[in-house]
């Protein structure tokens, strides 16, 4: 290969590095941190997420309020929750004898709804979705 042939591949190389770059400031995500209801301090797994069994559902809300899950349709009764009222913790793990036994792979719709505040006042929702393996 002769010297122009060199500049020409170095060129090319250099216009699809750039392309790359490019590419990646636009369409990657800026990575901005969720906006979360004010009454929601946290919960897991994160909208998107991918997990492997075991898994278990879990939302932070304000001390006090009161949540229930419901998971690909079916009411999570309060019995098959562990919660801790005071500090604002509720979790579902499925488990024998339990509205849902065992997560099953693919995906799986969480709607935490909560109620609190003065008087009950505070009421809310928050919908996600996550990928069992």
């Amino acid at each position: 290969m002769n010297t122009t042939g060199y500049r020409i591949t170095y060129t090319l190389l250099g216009l699809v590095l750039l392309a790359i770059i490019g590419s990646s400031i636009l369409f990657i995500p800026s990575g901005d941190p969720e906006q979360l209801p004010a009454a929601v301090d946290r919960y897991a797994p994160r909208d998107g997420d991918i997990v492997l069994n075991p898994i278990k559902v879990m939302i932070d809300v304000q001390p006090y309020y009161e949540v229930h899950f419901v998971i690909d349709g079916i009411p999570i009764p309060a019995q098959d929750m562990d919660n801790i009222v005071e500090i604002g913790r509720y979790e579902f793990i499925p488990g024998e004898g339990k509205a849902i036994e065992r997560w099953t792979p693919g995906d799986h719709t969480v709607v935490a709804t909560w109620t609190g505040g003065s008087a009950g006042t505070d009421v809310g929702t928050l919908v996600w979705t996550f990928r069992v393996q």
